[in-house]
């Protein structure tokens, strides 16, 4: 049993994937004395948000979700408080107030409350079927309607695509509204967005490229029956998804008087401008860069628990790459993929076997990656840009993989 008498009382406000990871991992610590408080507004925790798309394409079931053991953690004496939220925070006493009435005290403090989907201002989106992806009671919603229905997807990103991919593979007729000429526009160029483009097309997604609807009309019930598109034309609807990018869940932070931009400022030690509150995850802001991927998210983790410990340790931005986690559709995109001044690009393309390669170099160094189709040699160019190799040998030979390159990279 632990000796609360003489525990740090580490409360973690935010049962996502940051939250409930930071907890598990601070479980581990054998030479430290945590008394943890875990605290989620979702009646369900500690489950892997990555893989919501596969639980919504019907690729994985719920017994795939979970991200760590919450009934271990209750049993090693973690107090899990579940469908219950926080509404009030005071670092001065360093009390939580929660929505059932609730008190919880700290000593150290972690928000990490994440993200919510961003509604777009447009008119008529304030209806009950126009919702968000970003949790299990979403999945259960879109899981849950009738055979066939009409779904307009706002958002042709990472998310949107899964959401589109998702509903597609459950039957549904889904259309897909982008604002940029092309998919991915942030991790793809024209051309290996078109070859994407071409896929899911032939899985049965419709796409509308270059616009949003201007409007959505109402039923006398309140629901969308139809999205209104930027050429007039209307277009019946049973279900909105928006996709169209995420707004950092700040609200408590800032009523407790934490500084905040886009999201709670923190410093290379996840601390912010109050001493005793930390802050992880997609709530968080640092040298003005939000985090929507786990990789950075996981060594903010590693950071927060040397910290906790009185440890020194560091958290600095890395190159972050970027798969699309939909069956049958392999791409991967790292670095820079639009060169600058100074980039030279080199490409590959194998129209037949619907393979493409584009690689960003400057100076001699590897700085940004496209492969779509043979993802083969990913890690293998993340490897040379971490690593910051000299390429100039291989350049001729680069852009066909590691196995046509010497010297290897260990």
């Amino acid at each position: 049993m632990i000796d609360s008498s003489d525990s740090t009382r580490i409360v973690i406000v935010g049962a996502g994937m940051a939250g409930s990871k930071l907890a598990y991992d601070l479980l581990q610590e054998n030479n430290a004395n945590y008394l943890i408080t875990l605290i989620g507004e979702e009646t369900q925790v500690g489950y892997n948000r990555i893989m919501l798309s596969s639980l919504l394409a019907n690729d994985i079931s719920a017994v795939d979700m979970p991200l760590v053991n919450t009934n271990q953690m209750k049993e090693e004496g973690v107090n899990i408080i579940s469908g219950d939220c926080v509404v009030i925070t005071d670092p001065i006493t360093k009390t939580l107030c929660l929505a059932s009435g609730r008190t919880v005290k700290y000593d150290k403090l972690i928000i990490a409350t994440g993200s919510r989907a961003r509604m777009l201002p447009i008119e008529g989106a304030q209806a009950s079927n126009v919702m968000g992806f970003r949790t299990w009671h979403d999945v259960n919603v879109m899981a849950d309607l009738d055979a066939k229905q009409s779904v307009c997807v706002i958002g042709g990103g990472l998310l949107g695509l899964e959401a589109a991919v998702g509903l597609v593979k459950r039957g549904h007729l889904v259309t897909v509204f982008h604002r940029s000429n092309w998919l991915l526009n942030r991790q793809l160029d024209s051309e290996s967005a078109e070859l994407l483009l071409s896929r899911l097309q032939t899985m049965g997604i419709n796409f509308r490229l270059g616009e949003s609807p201007t409007s959505f009309v109402q039923s006398e019930g309140g629901l969308v029956t139809h999205a209104i598109c930027s050429d007039g034309e209307s277009m019946a609807v049973n279900l909105v998804v928006m996709a169209a990018g995420i707004s950092p869940e700040i609200a408590l932070a800032k009523a407790a008087g934490l500084k905040t931009n886009q999201a709670i400022l923190v410093d290379e030690k996840m601390q912010t401008s109050h001493p005793d509150v930390f802050a992880l995850g997609e709530c968080c802001e640092f040298e003005n860069q939000t985090f929507g991927l786990v990789a950075p998210i996981w060594a903010q983790i590693k950071v927060l628990i040397n910290v906790l410990k009185g440890g020194e340790a560091y958290f600095a931005i890395e190159p972050v790459p970027t798969k699309l986690k939909v069956s049958g559709v392999n791409l991967f995109s790292v670095g820079r993929v639009e060169p600058i001044e100074g980039d030279s690009c080199i490409f590959f393309k194998d129209v037949g076997a619907n393979h493409y390669r584009k690689l960003v170099v400057n100076d001699g160094l590897l700085v940004g990656a496209i492969l779509y189709g043979n993802v083969a040699d990913g890690s293998w160019y993340f490897q040379l840009m971490q690593n910051k190799t000299d390429v100039s040998d291989m350049l001729e030979l680069l852009v066909f993989g590691e196995a046509y390159c010497s010297p290897q990279v260990a």
